[in-house]
């Protein structure tokens, strides 16, 4: 049987799996509009095509230049979207035709566009999400400017605010490829007219175009992309595995200690970081010499973390007994390319004595430079606590010495003299494994000093007459030291050791429990007490619901004091720690902490102690830490867990929907045959001539309706495909005009048809559906005496079949028009049950088409259908793949 895989290597594979199944974005990048990212973007699109992709134009905005407007020749473009906004046509990246179309890479321009009222996604870097997700290969361009991140930062010296921007989280897996120009290079082609029109450009030079300008700009961009192909090498080497040596991106990482110096030391970290641009990590280790530290330094290196956090520093724990290396070792891992580190002013002796984390760091960094802070003696010197059993290790050690040289002085005459040297090392060991390293150690030296003084000649004395005694003496001696140091620090990386797994079970445990939980008080519940009893303080856990602050998790605490609940309310409002210990309303007696997750604030977790000491002791911020990330995480599944089963809701109303629909059409088809055959059968003559005519003109209508909604509810279900051929949608409007009567002279119908219209690949019986639909409804809600105007032409890589009235138009929202049992309130266009729209957009979708609508100018609707000319050949290629 296969071993299991260790977690890390099971996330790593889980993770390159779901990269596997996303589509990979590339952004062109430029510091500014006009130095070429759309360009270069179809060059290299235009090369990829050549070695056989499947490449596909969404967008790409050319802006009138000519040598742009060249290289789109050899691509298929999508027809675009139009959407009327306020009185005017927008065209729109086209969604639905894209993912129809599902190329192997699609281009989409101007990644940070705004999208028009009423689209699917108001970005249309959402647009490109949905693509990614379906597993398309998306190039697209975007300006620094554009980055979220740097909004403020590039409005700061620009005076210009850009509205449209993108979050960096979006930006985190794409390829980022720099298109760059000089700003001089960049002016003069503004000055020739290849950026913007002559007027726009002179306002463009004197505000935004200006060398200083363009000169920041630039390098943000620059740095940015540095920073993204750094952090993307992170992610590549953390999934393969790989251990990496190297640095190939600036980042600082700073050894954090008690005492005010250290947070000299932090802040200096914090300004190298700021003037590098880069990100910082805060490391504090945690040995068993750092554990012993007096109470104050305790608080003083909480102090110290959380200056770090409050500058913006990753704070980290290790626990390691070798300080130096530890910290090397840990900069190693997060490949940081230089370290900071506090050192006092010691004398020789000093060091000598107790070492220097800063010279121990400063020899095993070898590659990475090590900035060294000079910090006060009374600042750096560790205060030690009183431990109260330190004297009574060392008298258990004097006496386990004694025992055992009391035993061996009595057995004296049984026992060899080159023996009794060995046995005294027995005791030794023992000390050091049961008791702290430096029992050991006097352990040692008892057991050197009775072997002298009892079993050496002259006996009763402390002097050595014979060499060989005095080398066995001092063999003694040092085997011993070193036995008791070595068995000391052996113990005390056990004990490391024990509690780094304690904490990762507790971790484990209580992820677990929160795994297991479907009930948001349940949640709460648990959540506070098990962190009550892995910090040994109060927990609860607050939201704001209807702008009133609700506590959760602990039944003592239901109300809270006017300052704690403001405290909550700022963490909740803010995403940021507030309360106790804290800079923001200290004076509150809970610490609250903000469960934020890509959802946003999923609420604040609230801890609190009795005692006067600190809320978080320093040992526990890092545990904190994942704690509050883990309650974060199980409150945002319940989230999720919630909407999913609200969308399996809706599924299953559907389904059943569709299924009485499909019921009652199944039923009303045998007695509506009958009504049909019986008005056919009335002559249309007479006092009754008319009110014949409208029988039966009406019974067709509710029969092909009847059919339309059997077809589409099978369609939705999936129970029925749509039959393929080579149809001429000319032949189509023809037999539609004759079934609604419309091809006789003094028809309100007129049909234009381009002449050069190829056959498409497609359903002819839904086309015919659909334009039934939409003809039979421009009829119905135009004046009488006005014309419906069908239209078919040949555009790009489509066919367009347009149908337009001079009816009253469509309402100026027209969001969900084409949305089951959806209707025109608002509108003239009323009346119907609102499946018209619905069941059209179906069968269009079915044969891989796309439908819009919208105002006609001067009154009236237009409808649009988009057919592919490749339809077919595409699905079957999905199919054999």
């Amino acid at each position: 049987m296969n071993e299991a895989l260790p977690e890390r290597d099971a996330d790593r594979f889980l993770r390159m799996a779901r990269a596997e199944q996303q589509g990979k974005l590339t952004v062109y990048l430029g510091a500014a509009p006009g130095v070429g990212k759309t360009y270069r973007m179809l060059q290299e699109a235009a090369r990829r095509k050549a070695e056989g992709e499947d490449v596909v134009i969404g967008v790409a905005e050319t802006h009138g230049r000519g040598e742009t407007q060249a290289l789109l020749a050899p691509f298929e473009i999508l027809p675009r979207r139009s959407v009327e906004h306020q009185g005017h046509r927008l065209e729109e990246f086209d969604l639905d035709a894209a993912l129809a179309r599902r190329p192997s890479l699609i281009l989409v321009d101007e990644l940070a566009h705004t999208n028009a009222p009423g689209s699917r996604h108001p970005k249309r870097w959402q647009d490109v999400a949905e693509l990614l997700a379906e597993g398309i290969d998306v190039a697209s361009t975007v300006n620094i400017q554009h980055i979220e991140s740097l909004n403020d930062l590039v409005a700061g010296f620009t005076h210009i605010r850009v509205r449209e921007t993108i979050p960096d989280s979006f930006l985190e897996d794409a390829e980022l490829i720099v298109v760059d120009l000089p700003p001089e290079a960049l002016i003069e082609r503004l000055r020739a007219g290849k950026v913007y029109l002559p007027d726009t450009a002179g306002r463009a030079l004197a505000n935004f175009f200006t060398p200083n300008k363009l000169a920041a700009l630039r390098e943000l961009a620059l740095r940015f992309a540095a920073h993204n192909v750094d952090r993307r090498l992170s992610s590549q080497l953390e999934l393969s595995g790989e251990r990496a040596d190297f640095v190939s991106g600036e980042r600082l990482m700073v050894a954090v200690s008690p005492g005010r110096g250290g947070a000299r030391v932090v802040r200096q970290a914090k300004r190298m970081a700021d003037l590098l641009h880069v990100p910082w990590t805060a490391v504090v280790v945690e040995s068993a010499s750092a554990r012993g530290v007096a109470g104050s330094q305790r608080e003083q290196l909480a102090d110290n973390l959380a200056l770090a956090s409050s500058l913006g520093a990753s704070l980290m724990t290790v626990a390691a007994q070798d300080v130096g290396q530890a910290l090397v070792e840990q900069a190693r891992a997060l490949r940081a390319s230089q370290i900071v580190i506090g050192k006092s002013r010691r004398s020789r002796w000093f060091e000598w004595r107790h070492g220097s984390v800063a010279q121990d760091v400063i020899r095993h960094a070898r590659s990475i430079p090590v900035h060294v802070v000079p910090l006060d003696e009374a600042d750096e010197k560790p205060v030690r606590a009183y431990d109260p059993y330190s004297q009574r290790d060392n008298a258990i050690a004097f006496l386990a010495v004694a025992a055992v040289v009391g035993v061996l002085y009595l057995l004296k005459p049984w026992i060899a003299p080159g023996a009794i040297d060995l046995l005294l090392l027995f005791p030794v060991v023992i000390t050091s494994m049961f008791l702290r390293m430096r029992a050991g150690l006097w352990a040692a030296l008892w057991a050197a000093l009775g072997y002298n003084f009892f079993f050496i000649e002259p006996l009763y004395t402390l002097s050595i007459h014979s060499p060989a005694d005095l080398v066995t003496f001092i063999v003694l001696a040092t085997v011993a030291g070193v036995i008791g140091a070595l068995a000391g620090k052996v113990r005390r990386q056990a004990e490391t050791s024990a509690g780094v797994a304690r904490l990762n079970a507790s971790l484990a445990r209580f992820a677990g429990l929160m795994g297991a939980l479907s009930d948001r008080d349940e949640t709460a519940r648990v959540a506070c007490r098990e962190i009550g009893n892995l910090l040994d303080v109060q927990a609860m856990i607050v939201s704001l619901e209807d702008g009133a602050v609700v506590v959760r998790g602990n039944e003592d605490f239901a109300q809270l004091e006017m300052v704690d609940e403001t405290a909550a309310r700022w963490a909740l409002e803010h995403g940021q720690t507030a309360g106790r210990d804290t800079g923001t309303l200290a004076s509150a007696d809970w610490q609250f902490h903000p469960l934020k997750t890509a959802l946003g604030t999923m609420g604040a977790l609230g801890v609190a102690r009795s005692s006067n000491e600190r809320v978080i002791r320093p040992d526990d911020a890092t545990l904190l830490a994942s704690l509050v990330d883990q309650t974060a995480l199980a409150h945002e599944r319940l989230v999720l867990e919630a909407e999913a089963r609200q969308v399996d809701g809706l599924r299953e109303r559907d389904r059943l929907r569709g299924a009485l629909l499909g019921s009652i059409a199944h039923d009303l088809r045998t007695p509506l045959t009958a009504v049909i055959a019986a008005t056919e059968a009335i002559p249309a003559e007479g006092a009754y001539a008319d009110e014949v005519r409208i029988a039966r003109s009406e019974t067709r209508r509710l029969q092909r309706f009847l059919n339309d909604l059997l077809e589409a509810s099978r369609i939705e279900d999936g129970s029925i495909e749509p039959k393929w051929e080579s149809v001429d949608l000319t032949d189509i409007i023809h037999a539609v005009l004759r079934d609604l009567r419309q091809d006789r002279p003094g028809s309100r119908v007129k049909a234009s048809i381009d002449e050069d219209c190829p056959l498409v690949q497609s359903d002819p019986l839904l086309l015919r559906h659909v334009l039934i639909n939409l003809i039979d409804n421009a009829l119905k809600f135009s004046p009488p005496d006005s014309r419906v105007d069908v239209e078919l032409l040949l555009h790009a890589n489509a066919l367009i079949c347009r149908v337009a009235d001079r009816g009253p138009g469509l309402p100026a929202d027209q969001h969900g028009m084409f949305d089951r049992f959806h209707r025109l309130e608002g509108s003239d266009r009323v009346g119907g049950s609102g499946l018209g729209l619905w069941i059209a957009k179906n069968f269009v979708e079915a044969v891989r088409g796309s439908i819009a609508a919208s105002n006609r100018e001067g009154g009236g609707a237009v409808f649009e259908i988009a057919l592919p000319l490749t339809g077919v050949a595409r699905l079957d290629q999905g199919a054999d793949a």
